[in-house]
């Protein structure tokens, strides 16, 4: 009980950790992830295949939800879900393959000795061989296959009924029948009753024997057999994230020839060490954008000039002219999904666009654990997030915008009770309104619209639906005549400056100083932009994905979410 109790402890706590976004990175996610599967593996007891996949399933939905938009921790507890079973599917084969049949032991004398090998032998014919390989597009049309073949011989613990056709059956029971009329049968009753009382005393010997056994077996249920060669499966899978770098950067000899020149984007470890190998036998440049707002490749041009590699720094915007003088683009990705399209830093969409204008290959560095079997469009698919506005704008003039649009709202709510007011009192009157505009633009229609008692914010409807020169007021401005105040507010002009529209219909008008700042992460990049894929097992198109996807992962571990699982957790 302080076992299971510890590990619920320790999954809540790494949950946290993901949270909180203490480990960044997918490769460090993803050997936490494997770390905690294994103890759950290695500590708890789970009497089936079944229960194990119910537990990992469950601790992995809940450490993916921690952190959505780290993938490689889906793709992870999806690995060892397919190594759980395809253990169990090994252990099933093995079970029923014809080899591993168990021989009875030799009772009933030569007789029956002699049939059971002809049951044998016709298990062993060449038209049980498909049943080793199992039904498939390549034998499913094949002829005279019997399907008792798929049943275990008949042994001498099998009950006749159990037996597969009436022919087998009256078979086996002329065999017992001989059996019990030969040497065996007259060998059985030379020993008389002794041996009955043998087996009386056998048997009660057994059955005290087994009632402490069964006690014991409902305290401490049976573990899984197949969970060491589980263990030792995901030791390996841990050792592989180790060396996952290295697989991918030694292949950049292959890929990168002389005075080539390598364009790339922000800062990838994966892509520095992959150009910094490839430059100990090669002479190449590379060109290094600068990847805003976070402007990482100011470190990477750094670290490549460390490394004696030939270095240009760029802006961003100067990527498309730059990119005619490229031979090649080398970018990292963040995951890569089952249509073949990846994640990627923010802005390596527009490089991919730029590079497929100018027909130079584009070419990802990943690792398969950045393999996901999820597609754009599912709903479980959540691989973008948002920063601060810090990194695009400083603080203290977002904390003056926010100043300046908290005053306004302010005045807004303190003029609201004497809009009404001052609607009421324009009935009798436009002097209500101190108004001052020429022409028969939106002025007019919003002196008009204050006699007839409509409020500020009509009134900023009324000059954006109005013709002439095609204005609408702001929120203040529409306040402030609504309230009755003497301001006078031009087309163009005034405290709230008027937002122009192109003939369209009336819109609401934000807030002067309300700018709105997103900083997202990551870009979508589609496959077709996608020239090959550079991973820890070599290259691979972006056609190759789905193939890899029914190699590492089972289709029914696709999806973690409850919904798909059909359990409430």
């Amino acid at each position: 009980m302080s076992d299971k109790k510890d590990i619920d402890e320790l999954v809540e706590e790494c949950c946290a950790i993901f949270r909180r976004r203490q480990i960044e990175g997918s490769l460090p996610c993803a050997k936490k992830t494997l770390d905690v599967l294994r103890l759950i593996v290695t500590n708890k007891r789970h009497s089936t295949a079944a229960a194990l996949i119910d537990e990992i399933r469950t601790v992995g939905y809940k450490m993916q939800t921690a952190r959505p938009v780290e993938l490689a921790i889906g793709n992870m507890v999806r690995r060892v879900l397919h190594i759980i079973r395809e253990e169990a599917k090994q252990e099933q084969y093995d079970e029923a393959k014809p080899g591993s049949f168990s021989q009875p032991a030799n009772t009933e004398g030569p007789e029956a000795a002699r049939g059971q090998t002809g049951l044998l032998s016709k298990a062993l014919n060449s038209s049980s061989r498909v049943m080793q390989r199992g039904l498939s597009l390549s034998n499913l049309l094949d002829v005279g296959i019997d399907p008792a073949l798929f049943a275990p011989a008949p042994s001498a613990l099998t009950p006749i009924a159990e037996v597969g056709t009436p022919a087998e059956r009256s078979d086996v029971m002329e065999r017992a029948a001989g059996g019990g009329g030969g040497a065996g049968g007259a060998e059985r009753g030379g020993h008389g009753g002794g041996g009955t009382e043998r087996d009386a005393e056998l048997e009660s010997q057994g059955g005290a024997s087994s009632r402490p056994q069964s006690k014991q077996n409902k305290k401490t249920p049976p573990n899984w057999k197949g969970k060491h060669e589980v263990i030792e499966s995901i030791n390996e899978l841990i050792d592989e994230l180790d060396h996952i770098q290295g697989s991918i950067t030694v292949q950049g000899v292959e890929h990168i020839h002389a005075n080539e020149v390598i364009l790339t984007m922000g800062m990838s470890d994966t892509t520095y060490l992959f150009l910094k190998e490839a430059s100990k036998k090669r002479e190449f440049q590379v060109v290094v954008a600068e990847g805003a707002p976070r402007f990482d490749g100011h470190l990477m041009a750094r670290k490549l000039a460390d490394a004696g590699i030939t270095t240009t720094l760029i802006a961003d915007s100067a990527v498309y002219a730059m990119m005619a003088r490229a031979n090649k683009v080398l970018v990292g990705a963040h995951a890569v999904l089952a249509n073949g399209g990846v994640v990627a830093p923010v802005g390596l969409h527009m490089v991919a666009l730029a590079a497929r204008r100018h027909s130079i290959p584009f070419v990802v560095l990943v690792g398969l654990h950045k393999l996901s079997p999820l597609f754009p469009t599912d709903p479980e698919l959540l691989y973008n997030e948002f920063k601060g506005p810090g990194d695009v704008i400083d603080f203290d003039v977002v904390a003056e915008a926010f100043a300046q649009q908290q005053q306004l709202a302010t005045a807004a709510a303190a003029t609201a009770p004497s809009d009404r007011d001052g609607a009421a009192g324009g009935a009798s009157g436009p002097s209500s309104c101190g108004l001052s505009a020429s022409g028969d633009g939106p002025a007019a229609a919003s002196t008009s619209s204050a006699a007839s008692g409509t409020s500020g914010i009509g009134l900023a409807l009324a000059g954006a639906a109005a013709g002439g020169a095609g204005y609408s007021y702001s929120y203040a401005a529409a306040a402030a005549i609504g309230a009755g105040g003497g301001g006078a507010v031009a087309a163009g002009g005034g405290s709230g400056a008027p937002f122009p529209t192109v003939g369209g219909p009336p819109r609401w008008v934000p807030l002067p100083g309300n700018v709105h700042v997103p900083t997202p992460l990551f870009d979508y990049v589609p496959p077709h932009l996608i020239s090959l894929f550079i991973t820890d097992m070599g290259g691979r198109m972006p056609s190759y994905v789905y193939r890899l996807l029914t190699e590492y992962y089972a289709r029914d571990d696709y999806f973690l979410s409850r919904e798909v699982f059909g359990k409430e957790r």
